[in-house]
């Protein structure tokens, strides 16, 4: 699979949570090349990292939904917990030897793709509406 290249087109116009995602789309593709060298240890390392950073930013989505109010936050958080049970079942598949690490990237990386595209745009339409017109 072809590395993924950040671009405009998956920003969402807040920044903390831009950067974030600038930062798992490079990590995503740091992984599929550990990978692509079946080189586990960096794998392993990559795929702890990746989840400090996806479980810390969700939490600091999560919580700006609170702060603003959002309606649809139960849906958004529901997602969040939705990819992370995933991800842990397709590790333990990777540890039995079922599936590779590049493709749980592949698998993240369409997540965070179809995400951005939806939730987060949402999300950051509302963060828009809540900063110019805050309560």
């Amino acid at each position: 699979m072809a590395p993924l290249v950040w671009s405009a087109a998956l920003e969402i116009g807040h920044t903390e949570i831009d950067n974030d995602h600038r930062a798992m789309v490079g990590l995503l593709n740091r992984l599929q090349e550990a990978s692509e060298r079946s080189d586990r240890l960096a794998t392993q390392a990559l795929l702890v990292e990746l989840e400090t950073l996806t479980r810390d930013h969700f939490a600091r989505e999560e919580q700006l939904m609170l702060d603003i109010h959002y309606e649809f936050s139960a849906r958004h958080q529901k997602e969040h917990v939705h990819l992370f049970d995933e991800v842990r079942a397709q590790i333990e598949e990777m540890n039995e030897g079922i599936v590779s690490a590049a493709a749980i990237a592949g698998f993240i990386k369409r997540w965070l793709i179809d995400h951005v595209e939806t939730s987060d745009r949402q999300l950051a339409t509302a963060l828009a509406r809540w900063r110019s017109n805050p309560l």
